[in-house]
C-alpha cells in the first residue's frame, strides 16, 4: 500500500491498535477556492465506516487517546 508509506511504523502501530487501517487516498482542495485540488488526505476504515482526515489529523489521531467506538 503505497499511502501508507506516508506515515511512522509508530503511527500505523498506533491506528492498528485502534482498529484503524488507511485504505486510500483522497484529493481534497486547500480551500473552497481552490479548483486545482492542492492537497491529499487520507481515507481511513474503523469498523465498516470510513471517514477522510488529513496527514496531520491521522498523526494526531494515532497518537491521542481518542477511541473510534466512542466519537467518530
Amino acid at each position: 500500500m503505497t499511502h501508507t508509506k506516508d506515515f511512522s511504523k509508530k503511527t500505523l502501530r498506533q491506528l492498528a491498535n485502534k482498529g484503524i487501517s488507511i485504505v486510500g487516498t483522497q484529493a481534497i482542495p486547500m480551500d473552497e477556492k481552490d479548483r486545482y485540488f492542492s492537497d491529499v488526505a487520507y481515507t481511513l476504515a474503523w469498523n465498516g465506516k470510513g471517514f477522510i482526515r488529513t496527514h496531520s489529523q491521522v498523526i494526531v489521531l494515532a497518537a491521542s487517546s481518542w477511541n473510534p467506538a466512542t466519537d467518530l
